[in-house]
């Protein structure tokens, strides 16, 4: 059957114009990308030439040309050894097509190269595509061409080239200079090159990948091996959750960041998004994706902003996780609120008893206690404010939540954070020490980053804090526990079933702790604290 296939299609082809082209007909089993790939690196191999990314002029139609293809300019004349463009019309383009319930591919290939000889070590050769990323990514930290000169050096090295004439592992500054030059924001080259390394190199560390596509949006789900054994670690954690839209992403994409509290008390990140459209479904779509992969985890929390489609989401894929509203981003939303027009553009001295007003219901330990506390400071604002214009806004959009920023609805273990600090000052970190306060402008680019570098810095963290050379500092909490342990509180513990009763070192009362599930009857437990 797939032989007659065959020959039906070849049939229906037209005699290429250039004699020089070959055309051919196969079956693909499998995936049509996985299917080219495999065939252009063969060719690659054997030919000893390379071929640019695919482009895609119409639809299933992939045309793969000449790596040296692009028009020779300036004073090169297209002398190889001067340019690694010279106008090669060498190429070889894929038609997938079905028919019939079978699949295949009709392949035209014109191998004849012009003006250059890849296996002369003369000729200016095409940059390996390993070293040509790391560069780009360094570009893009604003490491000068010096500093790149030497880092490419140490990376052909430690990779074992060692011929200096090989053009393709060692550059010279005018390369550099060339490749700084070329350096464009974003580009179709992009999504190819995401393709790729979701693909292959990085295929390990992609939980998920939907490419964009018409109307289906980019969804990205990464964890790296490190970051999967991490979470195995710590099944069920307090997750620290936040997005970032602006110089992390190219093209205005969302960033999200999940990062827990691991055993040397540092916040560390466990997955990331990287979305094209925030909605409820795409984020419900990367926590399923997350958890399927990871088939343990069980968020006991998550720390958040506001955003209603990341709660609505947590709240479809986690059903049981406890909600955290940042307490430092409530009253930032707050407080931006009264500044504007819709807030009545209020003075620092009346923003202030807002301010004061929602700390104080913050603080309330109970539901009823805050119903109380709330109305109370509500009609004080009205009478100071001599309108209920404010109070309206607190009651429409935040004590809805209440539960959520409220300590009543923070009466278990959780980690004592009030705000999403975790995950702002890894933003902060990978902005600011990653890209050195340069907008990142590529997707692959960050995807090394964050599969590399990212990775080394806190598996090497984590390192020397399990080697005693670094401590974290601990809070007054964890030391005055510590304290309590060395005075020998639990010296004489009757434990069963994982429960015990712990005398008060205030009163002369005992009171109930739970181990398993981490409660414990006194005050300061109900107020979060363990």
């Amino acid at each position: 059957m797939a032989t007659h296939w065959v020959n039906g299609v070849k049939k229906r082809l037209k005699k290429p114009h250039d004699s020089r082209v070959h055309q051919d007909v196969v079956i693909i089993r499998g995936d049509a990308k996985e299917f080219m790939e495999g065939y252009i690196k063969e060719v690659q191999e054997k030919e000893h030439c390379y071929f640019r990314p695919p482009v895609c002029p119409r639809q299933d139609y992939y045309y793969y040309g000449c790596d040296r293809g692009n028009h020779a300019a300036g004073k090169s004349n297209g002398e190889a050894t001067q340019t690694r463009a010279n106008s090669c019309k060498a190429y070889i383009s894929f038609k997938v097509i079905t028919d019939a319930g079978i699949s295949g591919a009709i392949i035209q290939k014109m191998l004849q190269h012009t003006g250059h000889d890849e296996a002369n070590s003369k000729e200016k050769n095409r940059i390996h595509p390993d070293l040509h990323s790391l560069i780009e990514i360094w570009l893009q930290q604003g490491c000068s061409t010096s500093e790149i000169l030497i880092k490419s050096y140490d990376w052909a090295q430690q990779n074992g080239h060692v011929d200096k004439k090989d053009s393709r592992f060692y550059l010279t500054p005018n390369d550099i200079r060339l490749l700084k030059k070329n350096l464009r924001g974003v580009g179709d080259s992009d999504s190819v090159s995401v393709d790729h390394l979701v693909s292959m190199e990085l295929r390990d560390n992609i939980c998920f990948y939907q490419p964009l596509h018409n109307e289906q949006p980019f969804i990205l789900v990464v964890q790296t091996p490190f970051q999967k054994q991490l979470l195995e670690e710590n099944p069920h954690p307090m997750v620290f959750m936040d997005a970032s839209y602006k110089g992390i992403t190219a093209y205005g994409y969302a960033f999200y960041a999940l990062l827990l509290i691991n055993k040397t008390g540092r916040g560390v990140p466990f997955a990331y998004f990287i979305l094209s459209k925030e909605t409820t479904a795409t984020v419900s779509l990367c926590l399923q994706k997350l958890q399927l992969s990871n088939p343990s985890f069980y968020p006991r929390s998550v720390m958040m902003d506001r955003d209603l489609r990341v709660l609505n989401a947590i709240k479809s894929v986690f059903p049981n996780a406890k909600l955290l509203l940042c307490w430092f981003h409530v009253l930032q939303a707050v407080n931006r609120w009264l500044v504007k027009t819709d807030g009545g553009h209020l003075t620092p001295e009346q923003r202030n008893v807002v301010i004061h007003a929602m700390a104080s219901m913050k603080a309330c330990l109970t539901e009823e206690e805050f119903l109380n506390v709330s109305a109370k400071k509500c009609s004080e604002i009205d009478t100071f404010l001599d309108s209920p214009h404010v109070t309206t806004y607190l009651k429409t959009n935040w004590f809805t939540y209440a539960e959520l920023w409220v300590n009543f609805g923070r009466t278990f273990y959780h980690c004592s954070s009030e705000t999403n600090n975790k995950a702002e000052r890894f933003f902060l970190t990978l902005k600011y020490q990653f890209l050195r306060g340069q907008a990142n402008r590529r997707v692959d680019q960050l995807l090394l980053l964050l599969c590399g570098d990212v990775e080394k810095y806190y598996s090497y963290m984590d390192g020397l804090s399990e080697a005693g050379r670094l401590t974290l500092s601990s809070s007054a909490a964890h030391q005055a526990a510590a304290l309590l342990f060395k005075n020998g509180v639990g010296k004489d513990l009757d434990i069963e079933a994982g429960q015990c009763f712990v005398p008060s070192q205030s009163t002369n009362t005992a009171y109930k702790v739970n181990l398993l599930h981490f409660t414990c009857e006194c005050t300061n437990f109900r107020m979060g604290n363990i």
